[in-house]
């Protein structure tokens, strides 16, 4: 039981935030005779920009001007790298050619972003709002088809300072929808910054969903959070304490779950009823080599029969299994799929076959607690589930239908171990952290699981994972 919770009434989570050009200031820059016009410099109460700013261009001071921004748009199509100052750092930019050899791209017309990705309203709101964050869009097929490449993904952001957004309209004469962002590197021409006071404004990277947004990387949150965190060693209980903060939620009755790609997962339950925090299960155990777990499975009804056919019917399989080493630092539902890979010897890994898988159901695998009569640190039944996950393989059930089986079935043992603990605790609400749920088809299927109408909540501000 866990009662040192952060006191309430020492942490305000109330920070200004800096957001960049304002509507107000955009009307003014843009329209032309006013004497605003093309001040990249320009800001108000109620944005952000550099203070008594002049650029610096070819070692010579010069004023904000269209001029200035058609100079650079040309030499940007002529193929040359521009190092740009902005409210964000120093960036080098230029003309996308290879995007196998882009990391970031800066749109510069939002009309025509679907000639490269695949195009979701919420995504394409999401990277005009205020926050200007940075996002991983899918690349579309007839791009991939058309350009040879093999590219999944790409991370786009929108200009999110004034100097990005006019360069950005001198490029649409130039029909220049894109540019290759890079932090280092070679570059032709420095377009600097003058200035009273240095300002940065944070890219916050996201990920969009239809009903919402998970923010992955982030600098923009109250700082105040990072002491809310810094309360707990283990980061599941920490990240659930910023959730409990954010949402206001210390009288509430919350199940937490804290699912990883990175970091030891855990599942927690607060509420007053209890005077603090609990664990709903102990660290799980993750064993030390494949022997190990043929070994427990073989100890385990029908387990040795199990084992024997599976070695007769997959020799090399099994003969590869058992004589891989492995070796995990974290206690998660993560591990035990990448053991999975080892044990079954798939030639994907589990979240891969998931994610490029168009299948809608998988097979059922056993994800369940050792028998007990606490409901408080219980302990998972590992070998349950890879003996199902041998006993699939045998029956000739596909790699790709037995890994979103590990998904699924994790989802579903969620939405189980609500009701449980609602039953017999009650439950107001659930709450869910880590970076698995950043996972489109994991979210999905958590989500479907919890069937009564309990109130899910996620981080707001706070990365959902740190």
């Amino acid at each position: 039981m866990f009662k040192e919770l952060p006191n309430k009434s020492s942490i305000s989570l109330f920070e200004e935030k800096k957001i960049p050009f304002c509507q107000t200031c955009l009307k003014e820059v843009e329209e032309e005779g006013n004497k605003e016009y093309y001040n990249a410099f320009k800001s108000c109460k109620n944005c952000t920009g550099f203070e008594e700013a002049k650029f610096i261009f070819e070692k010579k001071e010069i004023a904000s001007n269209k001029i200035l921004f058609e100079k650079l748009a040309l030499l940007i199509n002529k193929d040359k790298k521009i190092k740009i100052k902005t409210l964000s750092g120093i960036f080098i930019f230029s003309k996308l050619k290879n995007i196998e050899n882009s990391s970031k791209l800066l749109v510069t017309n939002l009309k025509n972003i679907n000639t490269l990705v695949i195009e979701k309203k919420a995504e394409i709101e999401a990277l005009s709002s205020v926050e200007k964050p940075s996002i991983d869009f899918e690349i579309n097929e007839s791009y991939k088809q058309k350009n040879n490449i093999k590219k999944e993904k790409i991370n786009i952001r929108f200009s999110n300072d004034l100097t990005l957004l006019l360069l950005s309209k001198e490029l649409e004469k130039y029909e220049i929808n894109f540019l290759n962002i890079e932090e280092n590197g070679e570059f032709d021409y420095f377009l600097d910054v003058k200035c009273k006071k240095d300002i940065y404004i944070d890219i916050p990277k996201i990920k969009c969903f239809d009903n919402k947004k998970l923010i992955l990387e982030s600098n923009s949150y109250p700082k105040k959070l990072d002491l809310v965190f810094e309360k707990f060693k283990e980061k599941n209980k920490a990240q659930f304490m910023t959730v409990l903060w954010e949402n206001n939620l210390f009288k509430e009755s919350i199940l937490n779950f804290y699912i990883s790609c990175k970091n030891s997962d855990g599942i927690s339950y607060y509420s007053e009823k209890i005077d603090g925090l609990v664990d709903i299960i102990e660290p799980l155990y993750i064993p030390n080599s494949i022997k190990e777990i043929f070994e427990g499975i073989e100890n385990k009804p029908s387990g040795k029969k199990l084992i024997s056919s599976y070695k007769e019917k997959f020799p090399q399989d099994y003969k590869i299994a058992l004589n891989s080493s492995i070796s995990f630092s974290n206690n998660s539902f993560y591990t035990y799929f990448q053991i999975a890979k080892v044990v079954l010897n798939f030639k994907n890994e589990i979240l891969e076959n998931v994610t490029k898988s168009s299948l809608e159901k998988g097979s059922k695998l056993d994800y369940k607690l050792l028998d007990s009569k606490k409901i408080f640190h219980r302990k998972f039944d590992y070998l349950a589930l890879f003996k199902t996950a041998i006993s699939l393989k045998l029956k000739g059930v596909d790699e790709r239908i037995i890994s979103l089986g590990f998904m699924e079935s994790l989802a579903n043992f969620i939405g189980k171990e609500i009701e449980n603990i609602n039953s017999v605790y009650g439950i107001t609400g659930v709450s869910l952290c880590g970076d698995m749920f950043t996972n489109d088809k994991f979210n999905f299927l958590v989500e479907k699981s919890i069937t009564k109408s309990f109130k899910i909540y996620y981080n707001k501000e706070f990365v959902i994972q740190k």
